[in-house]
């Protein structure tokens, strides 16, 4: 579950299918299958990305966004749910480090991606997928 300044970022986030995704690498825990599905994206484009690299202080709490892509200088979130406190993070985090970019995959978004993709990338997780014991 991914938990920032103790409170889980959405009601789903708490149900979401984290573990580590060996067809992406043997050392990467995902939180949510979204966040594999993106990264498996940038696999298949051949985007360079690192997961998770660094954590920003948002004053009572702090911040990690789910991917850096290092040749575009860009910070990527994956939201399936925009909820208060995600929204509070989000405009506290854009109004602390204005000149980071930060991307936001939104759920419109993402199901646009997972309709180019899915049938094309290997191991791709739907909703009701079985992983991990599929895997």
């Amino acid at each position: 579950m991914a938990v920032i300044g103790g409170k889980a970022t959405s009601p789903k986030a708490a149900r979401g299918v984290s573990g580590i995704r060996k067809d992406i690498d043997d050392e990467t825990c995902f939180y949510s299958r979204w966040e594999a599905n993106i990264a498996r994206i940038f696999i298949y484009e051949r985007i360079a990305w690192v997961h998770q690299p660094q954590r920003f202080s948002l004053g009572s709490h702090t911040y990690t966004p789910d991917f850096f892509l290092p040749d575009r200088g860009v910070y990527v979130e994956v939201k399936n749910y925009w909820n208060a406190y995600s929204l509070e993070r989000d405009t506290k985090f854009r109004a602390l480090y204005p000149n980071i970019p930060l991307r936001v995959i939104s759920k419109k978004e993402y199901m646009k991606l997972q309709s180019l993709y899915a049938k094309d990338i290997k191991n791709w997780e739907y909703i009701n997928s079985d992983w991990p014991e599929s895997v």
